[in-house]
């Protein structure tokens, strides 16, 4: 493990790029829609054991108000909570169903993260102390040669030291949209020396898609496919390419909001779901193990440190791993007390702060007081 860095205090400007671009950033937030009858019990299906919040120990009366609560939220989309790997609440909101496929947004990273993890497993990738420039050296060598000393963990805490800038929508969009989005990124100068500051920076993340890429001879939408989607059951999704010809590595992919709580359930259990052990439990721990120290908050939820493309933090003395994404899609796990949340909002809202702060404000308020201590 790596030394952990100095004390780094965030503002919320940093933050825009947690989910990377939109299509619009002045798109108007749907209305929730309020339907006359409201059930927040799980249904029966193939893919899901189910159970109640009662019988795994949740207060009910609670999770009532916080599900009644979500109704006037615009904006929100879903809410889900497993508790033990099995579903306790479900519900949708603003006309969205179980069906739907909603953006995730960066909560993208953290699954190329978890991918990262099993390429390391097999051997694709030798450690996270090696240099990028071992995979990406053939076709842009010249941009490299003062970035020789970053590392797969640099792009992983984002702490590369490249110079970047993603506290407006345009920060990301300009990357996303650049003809050879890999080269826009390597194109920029070093801020400061790699693992000295915490940047956030979405062109960092999409280099590990190049990197895995390389590494395992495949996309990472088929690398994602192979290795959880189809153990999973996850058989609809959407990951688009940029013009680079490479998944992007860090938005974008849709998921339905059952199929990222899978992923968010096999998180949570250090990478294990219904018996198979998919990801390699040493390499989630070491994820949710603070690389970097920081300090900010959102709707209340206290954020402590950075790990692998992981916010981490503590809630009433529990530690907490955080997946976010812009305009707050929220993968919200308690390890300690087997539990998972997802919450799943617009990803193009005209208020991000606001709304990202609202709909944590419903978790913080509403639900995790239904959690005993």
């Amino acid at each position: 493990m790596n030394k952990k860095y100095g004390l780094l205090a965030l503002s919320f400007s940093l933050l825009v790029g947690c989910g990377g671009g939109g299509t619009s950033e002045n798109a108007a937030p749907p209305v929730s829609s309020t339907p006359t009858t409201f059930s927040w019990q799980p249904t029966v299906s193939s893919d899901w054991q189910i159970s109640t919040a009662t019988a795994e120990g949740l207060n009910s009366s609670l999770l009532e108000e916080a599900y009644q609560a979500g109704r006037q939220e615009n904006g929100l989309y879903a809410v889900l909570i497993a508790k033990r790997g099995l579903l306790v609440g479900e519900a949708y909101y603003s006309n969205k169903t179980a069906n739907d496929l909603l953006h995730l947004r960066s909560v993208t990273k953290t699954l190329v993260s978890t991918l990262v993890g099993i390429a390391l497993a097999e051997r694709k990738i030798q450690s996270l102390e090696q240099p990028i420039s071992d995979y990406l050296r053939a076709d842009y060598g010249n941009l490299l040669n003062n970035k020789t000393d970053i590392t797969i963990r640099h792009l992983l805490t984002m702490s590369s030291g490249i110079s970047w800038d993603e506290s407006t929508l345009t920060g990301y969009t300009d990357w996303e949209s650049a003809a050879d989005p890999t080269r826009y990124v390597l194109e920029r100068g070093l801020l400061t020396s790699p693992g000295q500051r915490f940047n956030y920076n979405s062109g960092a993340s999409h280099l590990l898609s190049v990197i895995l890429s390389k590494a395992t001879g495949v996309s990472i939408e088929s690398y994602a496919q192979s290795k959880l989607f189809t153990p999973l059951g996850i058989n609809r999704w959407n990951w688009p390419k940029l013009r680079d010809g490479y998944t992007n590595g860090a938005a974008g992919l849709q998921l339905t909001a059952r199929d990222l709580l899978k992923l968010a359930v096999l998180w949570q259990q250090q990478g294990r779901w219904q018996q198979q052990q998919l990801v390699p439990a040493s390499y989630l721990l070491t994820a949710a193990e603070p690389q970097l120290a920081l300090r900010s908050t959102v709707g209340g939820l206290n954020l402590t440190g950075y790990g692998l493309l992981w916010w981490l933090g503590t809630e009433q003395g529990r530690a907490l791993q955080l997946a976010w994404g812009y305009g707050g899609q929220f993968a919200l796990t308690l390890p300690a007390q087997d539990l998972t949340i997802l919450v799943m909002g617009n990803n193009v809202p005209a208020n991000v702060r606001d709304q990202e702060r609202r709909l944590m404000e419903l978790v913080v308020q509403k639900i995790l007081p239904a959690i005993p201590q």
